[in-house]
């Protein structure tokens, strides 16, 4: 059985998509967990497309090697793009931690929030230019193809190790990880009960599966 103690701080791995309102809502809750304990829990943002994981299987289309003005994967609806705001995200945690968390919040407001297209370009860096980072390295990032590997290498991995098929996909350890849906970020005074629970019960219970509502 894994250890299922909460007395010790917790690393968890966090693989996400911008364009998804689970991943945002999931995103923002795991915010309100640090806020509230700041030294018990940390997390590592990975990045994962929806895009990509819904092509065919027999497809060799790969969103990491697109142009950043490519006009969606064929046969996909062309609104939900998000491969410039995979190459802001990768580029802001260029920068270190603390600037990929506020290029991740300030996105994921834009998104789900005000709306953003999060293929507009002009209007990623906008919202980025409000973060506090160093533009100048991100501009130059954010024209660096090279960058985009990290994308590669996240959504690789999130298949291979947890056969991660959609976001948010939460990993405890390097076998446990769950696929959530929130219909809204849980009240703050559950946050933490919310959380310790799923984990514990992921972690202990190896036979338990899924949970869904049926009239959800």
């Amino acid at each position: 059985m894994g250890d299922v103690s909460m007395n010790s701080p917790i690393d968890i791995t966090v693989f996400i998509d911008p364009l998804c309102p689970f991943a945002y809502r999931a995103s923002r809750w795991l915010d309100q967990l640090q806020q509230q304990r700041p030294a018990a829990l940390s997390i590592r943002w990975r990045l994962f497309s929806l895009e990509q994981v819904n092509a065919p299987a027999d497809s060799d289309w790969r969103i990491w090697q697109q142009p950043v003005d490519y006009p969606g994967r064929p046969g996909s609806n062309p609104r939900y793009r998000a491969l410039p705001a995979f190459w802001a995200l990768a580029a802001a945690q260029r920068q270190g931690a603390a600037a990929g968390d506020a290029v991740r919040q300030a996105l994921f407001d834009a998104r789900h929030e005000h709306g953003l297209d999060l293929a507009d370009v002009a209007g990623i860096r906008a919202v980025v230019s409000g973060c506090g980072i160093d533009m100048a390295r991100f501009d130059a990032d954010t024209a660096d193809r090279d960058v985009l590997d990290q994308l590669r290498i996240d959504h690789e991995a999130a298949v291979a190790q947890y056969r991660a098929f959609g976001v948010p996909t939460i990993c405890f350890d390097e076998q446990h990880a769950i696929y959530l849906k929130l219909a809204q970020v849980p009240p703050a005074d559950d946050a933490w009960p919310c959380f310790e629970e799923l984990r514990r019960s992921i972690i202990a219970r190896p036979w338990l599966v899924e949970i869904k509502r049926p009239n959800a």
